[in-house]
């Protein structure tokens, strides 16, 4: 099988090649394509590959603009962050979609399903897929119905400063440092939130744009986030969502 990669961060690419690897060490992968301007002039130039690996946010742009200048009709799993919408669109729509940071079983689930239903895996048309990953704002979730003791309080996602997972229980904090349980995981969540305003930085923390104060660069190609009001503990952008909350920033 020939696979094409699409990916800008070499570590992230490397890794993707080792897993593909130990999945099937027959598999060969074609070219690493780290732009948007890149990927257009190898689809003009080589034949279409079995099966594409499509990083969304590429060096110079979307990945999108490589499919507005040319046909690629092959299979593409997705391989980004982006909100639970848009999994289960690419999962009835034939195109999975993996989210960073994934793993080898990750990996291994979607090639199992692309060899089991080869035939099915149909690109969608373009204005489809656009729809699919960047979901139309009616869709985010706009209040949160929260228990204070005996009584309910409704409160504005827009009044949260940022979701924190622990120990088993997701709470928001608002800017006015109130914490409430949410019946969300973050998972749930990063993709309920409005994504203009609210971004998944790690494992445990979505925040609001509004509570960041200072963002300083932090060891090992990561960041270090001030925020209002300021919590606990030290806050870290992940490594692997280092790039996209950049992006993010920089709308």
């Amino acid at each position: 099988m020939k696979v094409l990669l699409f990916e800008d961060e070499k570590h992230t690419a490397q890794r993707l090649v080792q897993l593909l690897k130990k999945y099937d060490a027959d598999i060969k992968v074609l070219d690493v394509i780290g732009s948007v301007k890149e990927g257009i002039q190898w689809y003009r130039k080589n034949p279409l590959p079995d099966l594409v690996f499509q990083d969304i946010l590429l060096n110079d742009g979307n990945c999108f603009e490589i499919f507005d200048d040319v046909k690629v009709k092959v299979p593409v799993i997705f391989t980004t962050a982006y909100n639970e919408y848009a999994l289960r669109s690419f999962n009835v729509n034939s195109i999975d979609y993996i989210v960073k940071p994934y793993d080898y079983q990750d990996i291994k689930m979607a090639l199992d399903k692309f060899r089991s239903f080869r035939e099915m895996f149909l690109p969608p048309e373009n204005d489809l897929l656009k729809k699919i990953v960047f979901p139309e704002a009616a869709e985010v979730k706009r209040r949160f119905l929260v228990k204070v003791g005996d009584r309910y309080r409704s409160v504005k996602s827009e009044d949260i400063a940022w979701f924190l997972f622990d120990e088993g229980v997701t709470f928001a904090v608002t800017f006015e440092n109130s914490k409430f349980p949410v019946n969300h995981s973050i998972e749930q969540l990063s993709g309920l939130l409005d994504s203009r305003f609210f971004f998944q930085i790690n494992r445990k923390y979505i925040i609001n744009i509004e509570s960041i104060r200072n963002i300083h660069t932090w060891f090992n190609s990561r960041f270090k986030i001030e925020m209002v009001p300021k919590p606990d503990e030290d806050i870290i952008v992940s490594r692997e969502r280092a790039k996209d909350f950049k992006l993010w920033l920089d709308q």
